[in-house]
């Protein structure tokens, strides 16, 4: 009970073994893919600062939005944002380069 079956490539078709795991609903939240709707930047934490003119990367972790500060290009930010999934999610967090 509070448990859900987890694709860990967010493919829902592939229902290998390796691919399936059992989390909780908080550890399927934080693995969800960046939305596309309305986003400035093609990475997940990432988006435009609009008076600073970088991008801005930030995570949430406990309910809270932690800043992971101000970058000039947006692949640099989603870096930091990659370095913080690890540090704060672990296993289950959804990385913008999954192959680092």
């Amino acid at each position: 009970k509070g448990m859900i079956v987890h694709h860990v490539n967010h493919d829902g078709r592939d229902n290998r073994k390796a691919n399936l795991r059992i989390v909780t609903y908080k550890q399927n939240a934080v693995n969800n893919k960046p939305k596309s709707d309305n986003c400035t930047s093609k990475y997940k934490g990432v988006h435009w600062h609009k008076s600073s003119k970088k991008w801005q990367a930030e995570i949430r972790h406990r309910r809270k939005k932690i800043y992971l500060g101000r970058f000039v290009d947006d692949e640099e930010a989603a870096r930091a944002y990659d370095a913080a999934a690890r540090k704060y999610h672990g296993e289950y967090a959804y990385l913008n380069f999954p192959d680092d």
